[in-house]
């Protein structure tokens, strides 16, 4: 939803709302003071089912409670009927939503006091409260999760598309804000070593830590479908710009090349990616939306493509894809941080031609589909629950 629509929103129910018990309200009664107190704090509330990023803070937020944080949860706009404020409270997990005791998050703070961590989730939340929320809270340990490196995606946008000025304006705001700001915080959470190591360029390396996608196996790997039963090729991504090019590039580059040897392969685009584009001028390609559940689709279809050609971090689909032994074609770019080597976890390519072979070759050929499928496992267990809990234990 965007900033615009949750205001308005904001506002018709403001005027509903009724003097309630603030316990209620935020959910306090599950409270204990015993324990310390975590606040992850977020532009938008986190969409776990609908894009990776969220998914991977709504598996921290577990963790956090696993390890025996009291958690508390802020995005601005939030109400109680919110199916995804309903989702995190089932957990135990208290959500700061609104109401008439606090007038905002700030005089909730202000009241309260009884944090120990503050952690933000990406720039946006960076940018819209820090400054304050130190002021209010001076003792409290800041965390900076960047998610990913935001300048270093616009930098490498710029590099396809150097005429665009919101690139360059995009670029030069995120850098401030990750190499001027983000540095003042006590941690910063790095998604994988490599940005970790670019990061270091910019502050103390010390208070840098990785903290990646975090990934398991959903399925046995006897229940999804063998190659001869396992049709199509499957994208999964959002209105990220990285997500959008990369559709254009596989349907106006790659697809061509591959329909010219197997013609009847389908290509199936999973996300809201028809905000961004007209999908009329893409009418080979099977566009699906929001997907409530994508177990199907990775169970049943024979390769995941990830033709990214720009942007930063870990890429959540390709981890997405391995927990359902899914083979996946990428590029270097959306390889990136994973640890994967080429023709064992992964087929790597980066031009249109030896993006199109990688697919041909993966489709007919049932031994280097196997060999992918089987190495689903050892792709996922740098982000395992298990080594992403030991990392957490080491911020205090």
């Amino acid at each position: 939803m965007g900033i615009i629509k949750k205001i308005k929103k904001h506002f018709r129910r403001k005027e509903k709302l009724k003097t309630l018990d603030t316990q209620e309200i935020i959910n306090i009664k599950s409270f204990d003071p015993s324990r310390k107190t975590i606040l992850f704090v977020s532009r938008d509330f986190p969409t776990h089912d609908k894009d990776s990023g969220s998914n991977r803070l709504k598996e921290i937020i577990f963790i956090y409670k696993d390890l025996g944080y009291n958690c508390i949860l802020f995005a601005p706009y939030m109400f109680e009927d919110d199916t995804y404020v309903k989702f995190y409270q089932q957990k135990n997990i208290i959500v700061f939503v609104e109401n008439n005791k606090f007038r905002n998050i700030y005089d909730f703070l202000i009241s309260f006091k009884k944090i120990d961590f503050l952690w933000f989730n990406g720039p946006l939340a960076l940018n819209l409260f820090y400054k304050k929320m130190k002021t209010i809270l001076p003792h409290v340990k800041f965390i900076y999760d960047m998610v990913d490196i935001h300048f270093l995606r616009y930098k490498r946008a710029i590099e396809i598309e150097p005429n665009r000025i919101s690139l360059k304006k995009k670029y030069k705001h995120f850098f401030r804000l990750e190499t001027v700001i983000a540095p003042q915080l006590d941690y910063i959470i790095a998604i994988s070593d490599k940005e970790k190591e670019i990061m270091s360029q910019y502050a103390d390396k010390n208070k840098i830590i990785t903290i990646s996608n975090i990934h398991y196996p959903k399925i046995d790997i006897s229940e999804r479908k063998n190659f001869a039963a396992s049709k199509g090729v499957v994208f999964i991504g959002s209105i990220h710009e990285p997500n959008i090019d990369a559709v254009k590039f596989l349907y106006d580059k790659i697809m061509p090349l591959v329909w010219k040897i197997n013609p009847e392969l389908e290509v199936s685009v999973i996300g809201n990616v028809a905000d961004k584009l007209d999908l009329k001028l893409y009418p080979k390609f099977k566009f699906l939306g929001f997907v409530e559940s994508i177990e199907d689709h990775f169970m049943q279809s024979k390769i995941m493509v990830a033709p990214l050609r720009f942007g930063a971090g870990v890429k959540g689909k390709i981890g997405q894809a391995f927990e359902y032994f899914l083979p996946v074609v990428t590029t270097d770019i959306g390889a990136e941080g994973m640890q994967l080597v080429n023709e064992k976890n992964v087929l790597i390519a980066n031009d249109e031609k030896s993006f199109a072979e990688a697919i041909i070759r993966l489709n007919n050929d049932e031994k280097l589909w196997n060999t992918l499928r089987e190495h689903s496992v050892d792709s996922l267990k740098p982000f395992s629950i298990a080594a992403v809990s030991e990392t957490l234990k080491k911020i205090n």
